[in-house]
């Protein structure tokens, strides 16, 4: 039974993480903002996959003042090999980041944590030496697979529209920080992908042609369509196909308050007109997530005059 005063220190909820370690998920310290004082308040400290460098003395330091220390290896990055067939930078990144400690592992490693049989037979091999326990974990998935609602939140428009997008980031990080069920789902280009890096839980897709976009929109959800626009002599004269697109998802759109939805969406009837205020977009984004019943009348809504053809 572990300590409850437990730092997982890895760069992210990885699949190892999640798969492995689920208990531990809400304990994910990224290993570029830890230093000495803050994981001097940790009992347990288990590392994922690799060793971070700016914390390698602490580690030993914490060994030796009786903290523990657990590895968690889900891949063989104890045996590689030049000529394999990984990537030359992957058997870099392996190499500095974990193989080049492994016969130090003694100093600052109580435990070696392995997800499968074989894999803990060769971890034997190479740490012959080192006296190290090697403890075969189990699956840790009960909750991750019990049903908690998550919310889709998508923006259809393409990498033409700057402003928007740029707009949209703002947008994206104020959700993301106060919300944690949201996935937000985005069609970019290499370009805007750096661009939205830094917002967490998002989907970039790269375009696409119509009919494969069609194709992959059809199989897919959403929730909320945002269709933000800002006065222009383009984009005043748009036609609004999002609206068909959007009921195509099921999902409910909100629009900017601006031509060409302001003179075709009914406001509160078929879907949400908005000024171009990211507190006022912030509000019925949420407001919608928590009212189901709302965002089905929209919807339906939205489905009838499209079958009855009231253009």
């Amino acid at each position: 039974m572990l300590d409850k005063n437990i730092a997982v220190i890895s760069s992210g909820v990885t699949p190892t993480v999640f798969y492995w370690l689920n208990t531990q998920i809400s304990k994910v310290v990224n290993p570029k903002n830890i230093n000495k004082k803050y994981i001097n308040r940790f009992n347990t400290i288990i590392l994922v996959r690799f060793i971070p460098f700016n914390i390698f003395l602490n580690l030993i330091y914490l060994k030796r003042k009786s903290k523990k220390i657990v590895l968690v290896l889900d891949d063989n990055l104890l045996d590689i090999n030049i000529f394999s067939e990984l990537p030359f930078l992957y058997k870099l990144k392996i190499f500095f980041n974990i193989y080049c400690y492994k016969f130090f592992f003694f100093l600052f490693i109580n435990e070696v944590w392995v997800t499968n049989r074989l894999l803990a037979e060769k971890v034997q091999q190479k740490m012959y030496l080192n006296q190290i326990k090697i403890k075969l974990l189990k699956l840790s998935h009960k909750q991750n697979f019990t049903k908690k609602k998550f919310y889709k939140i998508s923006y259809l428009g393409t990498s033409s529209h700057p402003i928007e997008l740029r707009w949209l980031k703002t947008l994206f990080l104020e959700i993301q920080k106060e919300r944690k069920d949201c996935l937000i789902e985005i069609y970019v280009n290499k370009k805007w992908r750096n661009y939205f890096r830094s917002v967490p839980r998002i989907k970039m897709i790269y375009p696409m042609d119509w009919e494969t976009f069609f194709l992959d929109t059809s199989l897919g959800k959403s929730d909320i369509v945002l269709n933000p626009i800002f006065n222009s002599n383009f984009n005043n004269f748009r036609s609004p196909t999002k609206f068909f697109d959007i009921a195509r998802l099921k999902a409910v759109g909100i629009y900017s308050n601006s031509k060409p939805f302001s003179e075709f969406i009914i406001n509160n009837h078929d879907g949400i007109l908005v000024d171009n205020n990211i507190e006022s977009w912030v509000e019925k984004i949420f407001f919608l997530l928590d009212n189901a019943n709302e965002r089905e009348r929209l919807f339906l809504n939205s489905l009838k005059r499209i079958e009855k053809n009231l253009f």
